[in-house]
Parts: C-alpha cells; structure tokens; sequence
C-alpha cells in the first residue's frame, strides 16, 4: 500500500473515531441530565451505555495509531493483537452494565414500578434516536472508505443505540396516552418493564462483539468467503502445472489479513530461480491488497513436502530420533 494511501485510510478513520467521541460526549450529557430530570432508569441506562463507549471510544483512537506502527525487538508481530482485545474490551463493560441494569430493573419491579415525567423523556427519546441513526450512518460510512473494524464497532454500537433510543421513544409514548386512562395504573411499570426488554435486545451486540474478537485473538478462521476469494487469486497467479499443490493458511487480526502460502514445487520448472519466486510474490500481494487493503503475506517455495509441514507445526513423517536413541544405536556394535 502507497504511503499517500495509507494516509488517507488512516485520516478518514481519525475522522470516524473523532466525530464517535464527541457525538458521545453529547449523548451522555443529554442522557443523564434527562435521566435526573424524568426520573427514568431506561434514560440513565442509555446514558450510561453512551458513557462507555466514551471510554472506549478515547481507548480506541490510541488503539487506532498503535496497530499501525511497525514491529520492533519488544513487539516482533506488531501491534495487530491489540484492535481485538479492545473489542473484546468494549463487548464485556457492555455486559457488564446490562447485568447491572438488569438487577436494578427487577428491584424496581418488585419496588412498585417507578413514576417518571413523560414528556421529557418523550424529547430526549426523540433527539437520541434520530442522533444515534445520523452517527451510525456517518461512522459507518467513513469506517467501511478507511476498512477500519474499530469504526465499524463503533458503528454498530451506534446503531444499537438508536434502536434502543426508538424502543424507548415508543413506549414514552404510549406511556403518555395510557397515564389518564383506565389503565394508567400499570404506567408505573413501563420504566423497568423497558429496561428489562432493552438489555435482552442490546445483549446480542456486546456478545457477538465479544464472539467475534475472541476468534481474531485465538486465530479462528476468518470464513469460507475469504478463503475461496483467496484461493482464486492465487490460481489465477500461479499455475498448477509448476507446483504439486500447496497449504493455505489465513487469519483475520482486527483490520490485517495474515496470508501464509507454502507452494510444493515440481522439479525444473521457471520458479526454480529466487527471481521468478520473488515476480509471484508480487503478483500475490497486488492481487490482496486490492480487495484487503492491510495485508501481511508470507509464501514459501519448497520441493519437499515436509518443509510445509514443519512450518505449520506438524510433525514430520521421519521425526528425528531422540538423544536416548542416538546413544543407544551409537552402543550397539557393528558387524
């Protein structure tokens, strides 16, 4: 990837990041501010949820510049590792405040149910939902230009959080047209009613966040559709008549692909010279990086299949004998 390329991608994922931290930043002053004023635990919920992923959001703009220096003697791989674990991160405090609202909803219950000021928080329902659909859309939009997974986290959560923020806008209304009516004694319990049915709609998104970094950490496979787009540009590259086969490894770390190819070469064909070897190489990465901007490629050339193995940390077929077997063969005596 050029340098001015990279540079843009960088600057438009800067500009997701920054315009996520203070679209939360306003989401939190507006979300509890409201909460205290309409006495309602759904808004306090929505505000605190804003809250973390303020926190987060600040973690992830250092998180963002980190991945993108190079390897050093402490850190030989880079830094790739830490974009899932910030995920990762993000999905676990989201669990974690859900389980709290979750308890604090059933004791409000069991409590009577809890009176709340319809009206205002009919308006903060309005203004976050439409803020919360308006910063997804625009995250999204610079997120998936800069093929950045950190913005399109923040993305989501933006989203989930304007669903969340319609959900609420719904049920204030209905609120309101129900709390002079003949069944305005059940009004009461919309509030932790609403928190109860948000953390169960909510919990899948941290959770699939939480599943997702969780593969890149562990090295899952990224998925057949990566794979098979893979394997064509590799047999559009190389042609088998020159190899016996070879071995594709893949893994997906937050926004690099890590591809590792180990091709089995026949014997007297053109990639027998190091210059050849090294023209398919380049082939290889211009093919990736168009579709996987953030590539890290390896491809080795050998004749001998157990090298392949070796190198993906399988044993060979004739291990090497072991030092108790080496003193022993060397005792025995020769006829």
């Amino acid at each position: 990837m050029s340098a001015s390329k990279q540079a843009h991608l960088i600057k438009l994922e800067k500009r997701a990041l920054d315009f996520s931290v203070w679209g939360n930043v306003f989401m939190v002053v507006i979300g509890v501010g409201f909460a205290i004023v309409s006495f309602s635990d759904a808004i306090m919920l929505d505000g605190l949820y804003s809250f973390i992923h303020l926190l987060i959001a600040l973690l992830t703009l250092r998180v963002s510049k980190l991945v993108m220096k190079p390897s050093n003697d402490e850190y030989p791989f880079g830094y790739w590792m830490y974009e899932p674990m910030i995920n990762m991160a993000k999905g676990l405090m989201i669990v974690t405040l859900l389980t709290i609202a979750l308890f604090n909803a059933f004791a409000s219950l069991y409590g009577g149910g809890k009176a709340v000021i319809l009206d205002m928080a009919i308006f903060y329902a309005f203004l976050a939902t439409l803020g919360c659909f308006v910063s997804a859309g625009m995250i999204k939009h610079w997120g998936e230009r800069a093929h950045s997974p950190l913005a399109l986290v923040d993305a989501k959560n933006w989203l989930v959080d304007g669903y969340i923020s319609a959900v609420m806008l719904l049920v204030f209304i209905a609120a309101y047209l129900m709390q002079d009516g003949r069944y305005a004694h059940w009004v009461p319990y919309f509030d932790p009613i609403m928190v109860i049915v948000l953390v169960g709609l909510i919990l899948v998104v941290p959770l699939s966040i939480i599943r997702d970094a969780w593969n890149e950490i562990v090295g899952k496979h990224p998925g057949e559709d990566i794979e098979d787009k893979i394997r064509e540009m590799i047999d559009s590259v190389v042609s088998s008549a020159v190899h016996k086969g070879y071995h594709l490894r893949l893994v997906m770390t937050g926004r690099f692909l890590l591809v590792h190819v180990y091709f089995t070469v026949r014997a007297d064909t053109p990639l027998d010279s190091i210059e050849a070897q090294d023209e398919v190489r380049e082939a290889l990465y211009q093919g990736f990086r168009k579709h996987f901007p953030y590539v890290a490629m390896d491809v080795v050339f050998t004749q001998q299949a157990k090298w392949e193995r070796i190198a993906t940390g399988e044993q060979s077929i004739h291990p090497a004998p072991s030092l108790s077997d080496a003193s022993q063969s060397a005792d025995k005596p020769t006829s």
